[in-house]
């Protein structure tokens, strides 16, 4: 048990001797404390009427001491045990504190209780601790008395906190001033600087939702500020126990949050602050608000604006009032003062919106610096702790390690911006735009040289980067797609050059008599046997096309299909055929040609510039052009002619021809690759095999025609086994992606000019494959629409 060793001490009855025995109490935890307050209130009166240390006090002073002293022997009846928890601390216990304040016209107090309530609902409550303390001999309103008193509940938290160390400690503050709980759980008006400093601690430590009203009458508090007896005390189960109602169950329910009216006296009025400090807190929104804009200095230009605007008002109104006509006028036009102010209201806004847990720890007591001040010690987020963060002008600033330098105080502390938010992207927008587009690297520099430090700069900068249009022209990527499945015409075993595809290569010059003449090869392909057959072509025209291509159908027989790209000589031909089959009698052509199995002729054409879409024939002139340059130097530079030039071409198509499809694997089964030599020495007139069964046998049969099926069968088995299984991987393009959109803004890749001018364009039709993927579009330009594959295009805008 706890008890107070009380020993009357007899001093005269002066302010030094009154002073003497009240300091003499020994009670650390308040127990007594509204017993003491009674004692400490008559020292206060003796200071305001100025008695020295020595002079006798007033009578009234001096009977209401003498009282004061008999009152102290009821005292030593209090005995306090010890233990605040009869039978201790158990498990599944729950442990509560509840922190009462008060303040009357002569004192502030507090009280604090610990409650228990076991699995049986035992409920348990006792006083641990109090404090009580005289009124300032200055007047102050009992509003901020009661105030102060709400403060000093939190630090008694505080210190509970630290010494009883339980874990899992739930905490009540409860007061009977409905004023203190509205300045509590006020969100949007402004007090003066007293009320001010002292809401802020209350935030800093404890939620709005943890202080509860109490009537004055249960309230213990009540007694530390107004003092009492000490008979009193000694029988005072509120003060020892609390109210009643913490010895129920179940604790009564708090209100809901107050509101502070305008008429309160502690609210700062508009014309008691900067206007700055207005716009601060009427546009609290404003971050969001500047998401119509598109340029940092037209949004810092427009929050200037109302800044003026509002100064403006406020001078009228105060002239109103005054009446007295003021030769200061208002500025009307945003000079750079005013965009360094609309700077600083913009980014207060936006930490307090994207920050508020650093700026709630910036606001408390050491857990932030000021720049200049000594190092703090609280720990904060492992993101900021790097920057070692500082408060600057009222902004959440970098606090770094480059004080000491003399560099200007923007690069040394910049201030802290989210990644993610629109300001945000405005201002890395105009960094990257006044570095011309560079790069990453250069834009990141350049942004906290201008004092902002972005949080996670490199990805801000990096997906800005990713969508500036301007970046898309000089450096954007073209667009790809998973590559297509083979058409019909390379899976089927068809005749040799039933499917065929042209593309021109070339020139050569050869000598003609005095002079030199230009020549180009025509190379057709077949699609299925990937075996090649050259022309020569004396011009691009269309009629030197044309007579190449009868030199072709006539030598290797008819063609069902041909494909090509878009050269304007295959277009020309295209039309020129078409034309020359106007003027004909079509059925009677189409019965001829199918008495010889026959189809009609069609061109296919490429998309323009798509030349990878014709591979096959491409690389076949890749494989031409190599075996020509050996041959071409065997000659021993002798000038070509039209005899030589068509003789090389041949000794080209046979060794074209002659290479394996396949890797050569030589077994004695199959002691030769497949080649397309091996079809093409035994073609037949049709296009495709007569029925009928042929076996190895006909091989030795006198029967000549079963001997050159046999050997053609032999070859689509081989084709089938060996060949057409090596087409089924893919060797690029094997990712799928995402279909370009119809009226996407594109930029249309021309290899023939500069990147700087290739044309803008809008697509305005797709023409999906039938796997669904898009790999050709109709792009419209300012000289007409084309058709063009999307490995052609960059897409600036979806």
């Amino acid at each position: 048990m706890l008890s107070i060793h009380v020993t009357p001490r007899v001093r005269e009855v002066t302010r030094r001797g009154i002073l003497s025995v009240v300091s003499s109490f020994f009670d650390p935890l308040g127990l007594v404390s509204p017993f003491i307050l009674r004692g400490k209130l008559l020292l206060r009166e003796l200071c305001r009427e100025g008695c020295g240390w020595d002079d006798p006090v007033p009578s009234d002073v001096a009977d209401a001491w003498k009282q004061w002293m008999e009152s102290m022997l009821a005292l030593k009846i209090v005995s306090v045990p010890r233990c605040y928890v009869e039978g201790g601390l158990q498990d599944k216990m729950t442990v509560e504190l509840h922190h009462f304040s008060d303040a009357s016209a002569v004192g502030y107090g507090q009280c604090s209780y610990v409650r228990t309530v076991d699995q049986n609902g035992l409920v348990n409550c006792s006083l641990i601790i109090s404090k009580a303390r005289v009124a300032p001999t200055k007047p102050v309103t009992v509003p901020r008395l009661e105030l102060t008193a709400a403060v000093l509940s939190v630090r008694m938290s505080k210190f509970l906190q630290d010494e009883l160390k339980l874990q899992h400690l739930q905490e009540f503050y409860w007061t009977d001033s409905k004023v203190v709980l509205g300045y509590i759980s006020n969100e949007a008006r402004r007090f003066h600087v007293y009320v001010a400093n002292r809401v802020q601690e209350i935030r800093n430590h404890t939620e709005p939702s943890q202080w509860r009203h109490v009537t004055s009458e249960e309230n213990p508090a009540d007694l530390a500020s107004r003092g009492i007896r000490a008979e009193e005390l000694v029988d005072s189960a509120l003060w020892w126990h609390g109210p009643a109602f913490l010895s129920r169950a179940v604790l009564p329910e708090g209100e809901g949050p107050r509101e502070v009216g305008d008429e309160d006296p502690e609210v700062k009025s508009r014309s008691a602050f900067s206007f700055a400090t207005a716009v601060r807190e009427e546009f609290a929104g404003i971050p969001k608000r500047l998401e119509y804009f598109s340029s940092w200095l037209r949004a810092k230009r427009a929050v200037a604006t109302c800044v003026l605007y509002v100064r403006k008002l406020h001078h009228l109104v105060m002239m109103k009032r005054s009446a007295v006509q003021s030769r200061d006028v208002p500025k009307t036009q945003v000079g750079v003062e005013e965009l360094e102010e609309a700077e600083r209201i913009i980014l207060t806004a936006l930490q307090r919106q994207e920050l508020p847990g650093e700026v709630d720890r910036a606001g408390r007591s050491g857990q932030a610096r000021t720049v200049g001040a000594g190092r703090r010690t609280a720990t904060v987020p492992k993101e900021m702790s790097r920057l070692d963060p500082v408060v600057r002008d009222g902004l959440i600033c970098v606090g770094g390690r480059l004080r000491r330098s003399g560099f200007p105080e923007s690069e040394v502390h910049p201030v802290i911006i989210p990644n993610r938010s629109h300001v945000t992207y405005l201002i890395v927008k105009e960094c990257h735009e006044k570095v011309g587009h560079a790069g990453r690297g250069l834009t990141l520099a350049r942004l906290r040289s201008s004092g902002y430090w972005v949080v996670g700069g490199r990805r801000s900068v990096a997906r800005l980067i990713l969508k500036c249009v301007n970046c898309k022209k000089l450096r954007g990527h073209v667009l790809n797609q998973k590559m297509a499945d083979l058409p019909h015409d390379r899976l089927e075993p068809a005749a040799p050059f039933t499917y065929s595809g042209v593309d021109l290569f070339g020139p050569f010059l050869v000598q003609e008599r005095r002079s030199e003449v230009k020549r180009w090869g025509v190379l057709f392909t077949c699609m299925s046997s990937r075996a090649v057959h050259i022309e020569t072509a004396n011009s691009l025209s269309t009629d030197s096309f044309l007579n190449a291509y009868r030199r072709f159908v006539s030598r290797r027989g008819p063609v069902r299909v041909l494909r090509s790209d878009r050269g304007t000589n295959f277009v020309g031909g295209k039309r020129a055929l078409e034309q020359a089959l106007d003027e004909m009698d079509d059925d009677r052509i189409r019965r001829e040609l199918v008495k010889e199995n026959c189809d009609w002729v069609i061109f296919r054409m490429n998309v323009p510039t798509a030349s990878h879409a014709g591979g096959v024939w491409e690389r076949m002139i890749r494989s031409a052009r190599a075996v020509l340059g050996g041959l071409v130097q065997e000659c021993h530079g002798a000038r070509l002619d039209d005899e030589l030039l068509r003789t090389l071409l041949c000794e080209v198509e046979a060794i074209v021809n002659s290479r394996p499809l396949t890797s050569f694997n030589m077994t004695p089964d199959e002691p030769h690759p497949i080649s397309p030599m091996t079809l093409l020495t035994q073609k037949c007139n049709v296009v495709l095999s007569p029925p009928g069964a042929f076996q190895r046998t006909d091989v030795y049969c006198r029967r000549r025609w079963r001997r050159v099926q046999y050997l053609a069968n032999r070859f689509w088995q081989r084709w089938r086994s060996e060949f057409l299984p090596s087409l089924q991987e893919r060797r690029k393009w094997a990712t799928a992606h995402e279909n370009i959109e119809l009226d996407s803004v594109v930029l249309v890749v021309d290899d023939n000019s500069p990147r700087c001018k290739w044309m803008l364009g809008r697509v305005t039709r797709l023409h999906p494959s039938d796997d669904g993927f898009v790999r050709r579009v109709a792009v419209r330009t300012k000289d007409g629409t084309y058709d063009r594959p999307i490995q052609k295009l960059v897409r600036l805008l979806p």
